[in-house]
């Protein structure tokens, strides 16, 4: 296994580092689901460009990167305490009793059996409570805004990458902990799939192929031509549009599906129940009672945060779930798509 040190560089230099690779042809865990086809931020034809440096890569850093990078300790932190129940979670961080631990790798990986993919990897997993072996810790930060995207599990460039991060470096399993809006807080865990596995090696060693094949015209042109005749050279061995899109999306959103965790779902307790009476006995009309109903929902919901709760079960009397909108069954009253 070839590891090219990162530790002590700056993001800066992290980011140079890693272009490097990018105009060697080499492809990581983010460029692997472009190359497939499924990231929807940029093209299989842009990246291959990119790599022969007809095309300017743009670093783009915002706020919302930044404040991604400063979390990940913290959300790593949170992970070793995680149990799908923030109070028990609570209770393991107070009392020093981490389930499962991991370290940082300052390290790009390079597998000598793959040599044109890479795996940059948030953590390795040293310790874990339901898995034997060592495994990869991915972190996401999230907002509510872009939320809907994990709504049936994990989207699958996030897949690719894990996928990808397993071949490089041989472990079987990666855990994904996502913090949405600082607050809510989650776990998927993603297994080694071979099927996906052999499809990443094979678009990635074609793409990887066909850019030194490029490589090498370029090697032979003048140097005074511009960007446009040096790419008309070697258009022919660009990507074509159907190229892009060929492989499979149901067979990456049935693996997303399969590693969906349920709801959070919590019992129904006095105290819920007798609030989902209140607000049921509420009925619109006079503005009031809707600011009264709209108060008892966010005493609701405020239990609901406290238990890392999406969903109160009543039994037979029904449930209250809440995604995108707040949805309340209760024995005679249904009260759906309210969102406050």
């Amino acid at each position: 296994m070839k590891k090219i040190p990162t530790k002590g560089l700056t993001y800066e230099e992290w980011v140079e580092l890693r272009l490097k690779l990018v105009y060697e042809g080499k492809i990581g865990g983010s460029d692997a689901s472009t190359i497939l086809g499924l990231n929807p931020w940029t093209s299989k034809i842009t990246r291959w460009n990119q790599s022969l440096g007809l095309s300017n890569i743009k670093n783009i850093d915002n706020e919302v990167m930044f404040h991604g990078r400063l979390l990940e300790d913290y959300v790593a932190k949170l992970w070793k305490y995680w149990t799908g129940d923030p109070i028990a979670m609570i209770n393991n961080f107070q009392q020093n009793a981490p389930l499962r631990n991991c370290i940082r790798r300052n390290f790009i990986f390079i597998n000598e059996k793959y040599p044109w993919i890479f795996a940059n990897i948030d953590r390795q997993i040293t310790e874990h409570d339901t898995r034997e072996g060592l495994g990869i810790l991915e972190v996401k930060t999230i907002s509510s805004f872009n939320s809907d995207k994990w709504d049936g599990g994990i989207p699958p460039y996030y897949i690719v990458q894990c996928q990808l991060y397993m071949l490089v470096l041989e472990y079987s399993y990666c855990d994904i902990a996502f913090l949405v809006d600082g607050r809510h807080m989650n776990v998927f865990t993603v297994e080694a799939n071979a099927d996906i596995q052999n499809t990443i090696l094979q678009e990635s060693k074609d793409f990887y192929d066909s850019i030194q094949e490029a490589k090498k015209i370029l090697n032979t042109l003048p140097g005074n031509i511009d960007e446009e005749e040096k790419y008309n050279h070697v258009s022919h061995l660009e990507p074509s549009l159907e190229d892009e899109y060929k492989v499979d999306l149901d067979s990456f959103l049935s693996e997303k599906h399969k590693a969906m965790k349920s709801r959070v779902k919590i019992e129904g307790n006095e105290e819920l129940e007798n609030l989902t009476k209140i607000y049921c006995g509420h009925r619109d009309g006079e503005k009031k009672l809707k600011l009264a109903k709209q108060k008892t929902a966010q005493d609701i919901k405020s239990l609901m945060i406290k238990r890392g709760a999406e969903e109160i079960d009543f039994g037979s009397k029904g449930k209250i779930v809440w995604g995108k909108t707040f949805n309340v069954r209760y024995q005679d009253v249904v009260v759906e798509n309210l969102n406050f």
